[in-house]
């Protein structure tokens, strides 16, 4: 149990005598969320200020964390509210000795730690990250619901796209075991190279206890190495790995165990997330079989794999986010579709000085599959829309005139790949034709 006394101590705050010794059920950062006995954390945002609705909270029977107004009961006073969000998560989590496994990379990460934690959970009480909260707040708030008494492995997903941001996640987490997906090519905005992006990827395995167990790709040295100077276990998935698969036609199989795999996603990026899943939960002695048994029970969220039927069109629901490896390999999954396929596109963000380069990459390789037509959506795919020679290109100039030219164009029995960052909000698309179907 969590009092507001603890969260004062943790975070060198001052707290009311009638306030500290009450006991926190939830925490939150969105004060609408926030009740009887839940600690909201007051912090700063781009559109609003969560001091405007401490009263609010407080009237709900909540507990607020601030760092301006009055002493008063009901509220812990900081100097920085998001420091001590950080600070309040740091504490707790050194209130446990769960095993805590910590998973990054380029894209994959929510796939591989659903399909992981079902595998685990086949002998194993988890908690894992719920949603998208992997970055600096949403970590600190997912250590500090962790329910007590803490389940024994605790998988907490961790996202980046600056240097540093591993190590500060890292030094909060304390992670014992770590599972690097892949380093690709997002981010490339924030990263002088790809080597630089693997540096910041072995961050997490610099903050990863030593004895542990690391699980990452063949064929990266810069992790590799991270691994060895920490004394950690490593795993390596891929081509002359540890483990690879081998795919026959749509149909995988798994080595060395020479076992067959059926996911309900799409593809081998995914077949290579339930891989490196695989490896981490046979070093908690769950046998392949049964985390392979496990994984193909797991279905794909909104935007990262669902296959949504509107209507009498088939759409690959890729929308939630979109980096070129991703992307790529999305488009490597409606190649291999049968019958009348077509792709809508949404700007891949963060590639800074390569962006045209390697939006017109993506572009070749959809314009080699024979598909019906492409609808782009963003300033970087129209700016480069010229590479696309053999297959019918609309422009949108967002998502909306993107569903619109979806309609006019698409005819029954096409598959439709939706693929975009999650700025560009082509989950708005997909919902929308999903439910006039």
């Amino acid at each position: 149990m969590i009092l507001a006394n603890d969260i004062a101590r943790a975070t060198g705050g001052w707290v009311s005598p009638e306030t500290s010794c009450r006991s926190i059920e939830n925490v939150v950062i969105d004060s609408r969320l926030s009740g009887i006995d839940m600690l909201f954390f007051a912090l700063e945002g781009k559109r609003t200020d969560g001091h405007l609705h401490v009263s609010e909270v407080i009237e709900k029977g909540g507990i607020a964390v601030v760092s301006r107004g009055q002493m008063r009961n009901g509220i812990i006073l900081v100097d920085n509210v998001e420091q001590a969000l950080l600070d309040a998560a740091k504490w707790r989590r050194q209130q446990f000795d769960s095993k805590v496994i910590a998973i990054t990379g380029s894209s994959g990460k929510t796939t591989t730690r659903k399909l992981l934690s079902a595998a685990l959970r086949t002998s194993h009480d988890v908690y894992s990250t719920s949603g998208n909260l992997n970055n600096q707040l949403g970590l600190p708030m997912t250590i500090l619901n962790i329910p007590d008494p803490p389940p024994s492995i605790i998988i907490l997903e961790m996202g980046m796209n600056h240097a540093g941001e591993l190590t500060l996640l890292g030094s909060i987490a304390l992670p014992t075991d770590c599972l690097i997906t892949n380093v690709g090519l997002a981010h490339l905005e924030f990263f002088p190279s790809r080597e630089g992006l693997a540096k910041a990827k072995a961050e997490v395995i610099q903050t990863t206890e030593p004895g542990g167990t690391c699980v990452i790709p063949v064929g990266e040295p810069i992790l590799r190495k991270a691994a060895l100077d920490r004394n950690l276990e490593i795993r390596c998935f891929g081509e002359k790995g540890d483990a690879w698969f081998i795919n026959d036609d749509g149909s995988y199989r798994l080595y060395p165990w020479d076992i067959k795999l059926n996911l309900q996603f799409e593809g081998d990026h995914n077949v290579s997330n339930a891989l490196s899943a695989l490896l981490m939960a046979e070093d908690f002695d769950v046998s392949p079989r049964t985390a392979i048994r496990a994984m193909e029970n797991v279905a794909p969220d909104a935007g990262r794999g669902r296959i949504v039927e509107a209507g009498d069109v088939t759409i690959l629901d890729e929308s939630y986010n979109a980096n070129p490896d991703s992307t790529m390999a999305c488009l490597n999954v409606l190649g291999n579709i049968k019958g009348d396929r077509a792709a809508v596109l949404g700007d891949m963000r963060e590639l800074g000085e390569r962006a045209q380069e390697l939006h017109r990459l993506v572009l070749e390789t959809a314009d080699s599959l024979g598909l019906k037509f492409l609808i782009l959506t963003g300033d970087l795919y129209n700016s480069v829309k010229s590479t696309v020679v053999h297959t019918d290109v609309l422009s949108a100039e967002d998502w909306l005139e993107a569903l619109s030219l979806l309609r006019q164009t698409v005819t029954p029995g096409c598959t439709v790949l939706v693929k975009g960052s999650n700025s560009v909000r082509l989950s708005e698309l997909v919902r929308l034709m999903e439910e006039e179907s």
